[in-house]
């Protein structure tokens, strides 16, 4: 039992030069490693919409504009595959509704990036 979420973004959709923007949603743990990737902005549009699909698999109610994204954190260790850590209210959701773990995929193209996150619920 579990959630699954789908998250599409246009690379562009994404203002890297707002560096209000960046530091409200992202860790710095993230904007570390998206600014060191060969597109910035490619790699910040699909970390966002990993969290985005992060949250859809939760499935617990929409915060709407006030949801701190900065609570799911896309981590990559090793040069591993993305994962997920959650952190203050995502992650309370997150055991109110019984998920004890979730796995995301990101992949993008010239224009858009897309995730897909998978949680597992006890």
């Amino acid at each position: 039992n579990g959630g699954v979420g789908v998250d599409v973004e246009l690379i562009t959709s994404i203002n890297v030069e707002n560096d209000t923007f960046i530091e409200r949603n992202f860790t710095p743990q993230e904007i570390e490693y998206c600014s060191a990737q060969p597109s910035v902005q490619s790699s910040f549009a699909g970390t966002w919409s990993a969290k985005e699909a992060v949250f859809k698999s939760l499935g617990v109610k929409s915060l709407g504009g006030g949801a701190a994204l900065k609570d799911i954190e896309i981590v990559r260790t090793n040069k591993n595959a993305p994962a997920v850590e959650l952190h203050g209210n995502a992650k309370k959701a997150a055991e109110e509704a019984g998920v004890t773990d979730v796995k995301v995929s990101i992949s993008h193209d010239d224009l858009q990036a897309v995730a897909v996150a998978v949680s597992t619920k006890k």
